[in-house]
């Protein structure tokens, strides 16, 4: 992960690690790996707002979660948020998510 957070807002400041990987990861989705205008970062703010609100109407779930740290956990669900739109993903999302993240994920059914 190579985007750097700089919005000219105090907002950076106020969140967490996961919520920085989180948006990392959806600026990255979208193409952008450099600094962020404070639109691109307003945008992923709100990509980050929406999966919150979408897991509060919807609680439950981590049922397929991969056991990974939290920082990749936050990785990860911003991928399949951004990919499938789900904040529950399948297990094949999780997958693609994966590796589209991290690369291809063999298994032993994979090969």
């Amino acid at each position: 992960m190579s985007a750097v957070l700089a919005p000219a807002d105090d907002t950076q400041d106020t969140l967490s690690p996961s919520e920085h990987a989180f948006i990392r990861t959806v600026l990255e989705h979208r193409g952008l790996l450099g600094d962020p205008t404070e639109a691109e970062f307003a945008a992923a703010f709100q990509v980050m707002q929406r999966y919150t609100e979408q897991c509060q109407d919807n609680p439950g779930g981590g049922l397929w979660e991969p056991i990974v740290d939290e920082l990749c956990l936050a990785e990860l669900r911003a991928k399949a948020f951004m990919m499938f739109g789900a904040t529950k993903p399948t297990p094949a999302q999780w997958h693609k998510a994966h590796s589209a993240l991290f690369g291809p994920l063999l298994c032993e059914t994979c090969g």
